[in-house]
């Protein structure tokens, strides 16, 4: 028996791909049909959500959890709450009578701002990913605008004013403080972040305490455990909110969260992977249906040539391979024309897109692995679809050739 090496039937199979170019070139532009819208629609998909995704990760916004009203929250609750596996950052907050400079100065230049709110701030601050935290009572951080408006930088003092009335008379007090970072606008749209010292000596202050370590007259601490009205509270991710404002709601604390709009981006991504899926199960039985008709066809055309393939001592095996060979080459070449296409559209979307997006965002986009699974999958689609035109081919019987000679 004479030995053929298999790659010859390969060879053989592409030769007749090339020979019959226009039928060829049908089913690859077809492939490119189907493939290309499918590619498009699932990197918009991708580009879409991943972008929406990261804004609201990114923003720690969208992981904070805001007690609506006052409330009484001792150390044992927030070091309760500070346990959680849900929770990235918790500190305590004062009244918002109380969480207030009277004025901000620039001694400098004269610049004043009126009743600039504050926040508490520590270590692990979301708000502060990028700027440097406070070490010191004396030291802040400013919101871009207000650093703006007063025209100070990094490393600038100010002159903070607090205003109370005690005993039906008015008082203040001027104090300085070192400015030790800025924290960008989209991060903190306006006020100051303070240390909690702070934060706590300006509400005793308007109370009336005394506060000995700012040299503020008043009446003396009656040494009670702290009792905080609010909080600052941001979960570790936009997935944790939802839980998080659960077990709040659960001990009667009521927040405000942008639950809402992760669950509707969690919604448009299922929505979407639907879509997808449902136009991808369609376009693709379709080509299957075409690609399989197609090389069937092809397959009873050419009985007789296959059958003198095995008069000439090819096996059965290598006949298999003929049908296979050509959906092989039209997965390759179409998959490779159909991702050229989509590079080309969503290269257009993302300029027509660009305004609405930032700095590293596409609209659609895909990765490399992506595109390498879309084309395998492919070829394993063509493949199946060759599959009975590969069993059609070998069950020629070589007789089929000895007829015609």
């Amino acid at each position: 028996m004479i030995y053929i090496p298999l790659w010859q039937i390969g060879w053989l199979a592409f030769r007749d791909f090339w020979h019959e170019s226009r039928i060829a070139l049908c089913l690859l532009l077809a492939l490119m049909a189907v493939l290309a819208p499918l590619l498009v629609l699932f990197g918009l998909k991708f580009g879409l959500i991943d972008t929406l995704t990261r804004r609201l990760v990114e923003s720690p916004y969208n992981r904070e959890l805001i007690g609506v009203g006052s409330g009484h929250y001792d150390s044992a609750w927030f070091q309760r709450m500070a346990g959680r596996p849900e929770v990235a950052f918790i500190i305590p907050n004062t009244r918002s009578i109380a969480a207030s400079f009277s004025a901000l100065r620039d001694p400098r230049t004269g610049a004043e701002l009126r009743a600039v709110p504050m926040l508490p701030t520590a270590a692990g601050d979301p708000l502060l990913a990028a700027v440097t935290l406070p070490t010191r009572s004396d030291q802040v951080v400013l919101a871009a605008l207000a650093a703006q408006q007063l025209g100070v930088a990094v490393g600038d003092r100010l002159e903070a004013q607090l205003d109370r009335r005690r005993n039906e008379r008015p008082e203040r007090v001027v104090f300085e403080l070192q400015v030790v970072g800025i924290a960008p606008e989209a991060a903190l749209p306006a006020g100051v972040l303070v240390p909690l010292d702070l934060l706590v000596a300006t509400e005793d202050y308007r109370d009336g305490i005394a506060v000995p370590r700012w040299n503020w007259a008043g009446t003396p601490d009656p040494g009670d455990e702290r009792v905080f009205a609010r909080f600052r509270l941001y979960a570790r991710s936009i997935y944790d909110v939802a839980p998080l404002r659960d077990a709040l709601l659960a001990e009667g604390i009521e927040v405000r969260t942008q639950a809402e709009e992760i669950e509707s981006m969690q919604a448009l991504d299922r929505n979407l992977s639907r879509v997808f899926w449902l136009l991808a199960g369609l376009g693709s039985a379709g080509f299957l249906a075409s690609l399989a008709a197609n090389l069937l066809a092809s397959v009873d055309r050419k009985r007789r040539e296959l059958s003198v393939l095995r008069l000439l001592g090819f096996p059965t095996r290598s006949l298999m391979l003929f049908p296979l060979t050509q959906a092989a080459l039209i997965a390759g070449l179409g998959g490779i024309i159909a991702v050229l296409a989509y590079w080309l559209v969503a290269a257009v979307l993302n300029v027509w897109f660009a305004a609405s997006l930032h700095a590293g965002e596409s609209i659609c986009r895909l990765r490399l692995l992506h595109i390498l699974l879309a084309l395998l999958a492919t070829l394993g689609c063509a493949l199946t679809a060759a599959a009975w035109a590969g069993y059609r081919a070998a069950r020629i019987e070589p007789a089929t050739g000895m007829r015609d000679v």
